[in-house]
């Protein structure tokens, strides 16, 4: 029952984390952020930059798959290492959330 209250109010606060994402200039504009969301959280605008919808669920995909490590969480993954599972490739995700 606690576990259950918490996710509650975490779940909540969830969605609008993306808030705290930011893109660098290092974006290349590839759309592998957008095409690796599962929610359909990430759009690109007319420069082909990423931006987010507040919907976001937290898995970080779009993170993690960046081939340029531009979009970050705060200043917290600027010089972290990035992790993607090496049995799957974003064009297999790509596929499976159709956000091409």
């Amino acid at each position: 029952p606690l576990q259950e209250i918490a996710y509650r109010v975490l779940i909540k606060f969830a969605h609008n984390m993306d808030k705290h994402y930011n893109v660098s200039d290092d974006c290349i504009g590839c759309g592998i952020c957008k095409k690796v969301c599962p929610v359909g959280n990430v759009d690109l605008d007319d420069n082909n930059k990423p931006y987010f919808k507040h919907h976001c669920e937290q898995c970080v995909a779009c993170i993690q798959y960046c081939p340029k490590k531009a979009i970050n969480y705060k200043n917290k993954t600027q010089n972290r290492r990035r992790y993607t599972y090496p049995g799957i490739k974003y064009t297999e995700l790509a596929e499976m959330n159709k956000n091409d």
